[in-house]
């Protein structure tokens, strides 16, 4: 049994262009990833929660096939929560998940290259990570880390110097990174929280992290 971690794209993009991350390595993987394809995806729809909310019915209706009479009946964990990422507008929709529009069943969170989208919610007590190039010109890193800094532990912070919106993309780092962070929020996997600064340090990338 595996558990639930949804992928949502940027705009413009779909789940085929963002296989770099989705695809996780071979025998690393260990969940259910659901990628929908929003093809008329908008600003104003990230903005006015509508986004948020319907990430939230693709995690239901997910969940839902845990069921008998679907072929993966008894093969979802739904006791550990639920893993949520994105890329862009997808990580700000992760966001706004955490925070303006919350969903409680969510244990783990990695918003990419996303904004500021609210305040916490006490409802939403992910472990989040940020990932972020420090030269983004679509989506300003000091938005993310404001972000950041108003979020409770546990949470990371990745920057990858020199990178911008999304040039990071299956880059080792960013891939280990994410496994790991799963892994430890979704599993309990402590062995994977312990090699997070390994995954992520490079001359390249600056790691921080509250873990407790």
């Amino acid at each position: 049994m595996f558990p639930v971690c949804e992928f949502m794209h940027g705009f413009s993009s779909s789940p085929q262009k963002s296989l770099a991350i989705i695809r996780l390595p071979p025998g690393r993987g260990g969940v259910h990833r659901p990628r929908p394809h929003f093809a008329n995806l908008s600003g104003q729809d990230v903005y006015n929660g509508n986004q948020s909310k319907d990430v939230s019915e693709v995690i239901t209706r997910t969940l839902a096939l845990n069921t008998a009479g679907d072929p993966l009946a008894g093969h979802i964990n739904t006791a550990v929560g639920v893993g949520v990422s994105g890329h862009s507008m997808g990580g700000m929709t992760t966001h706004g998940l955490l925070t303006a529009w919350p969903d409680a069943r969510i244990t783990a969170a990695v918003p990419m290259s996303c904004v500021d989208m609210g305040n916490p919610s006490p409802s939403a007590r992910a472990k989040v990570l940020f990932m972020h190039g420090d030269r983004d010109g679509t989506c300003p890193i000091s938005s993310a880390r404001q972000a950041y800094r108003e979020l409770p532990a546990a949470k990371a912070f990745l920057t990858f110097r020199g990178a911008g919106h999304s040039n990071y993309f299956g880059d080792s780092r960013t891939i280990n990174t994410f496994v790991d962070w799963m892994r430890w929020s979704l599993y309990g996997d402590t062995a994977a929280r312990d090699r997070l600064r390994a995954d992520a340090t490079s001359s390249t990338t600056t790691w921080e992290s509250v873990l407790s």
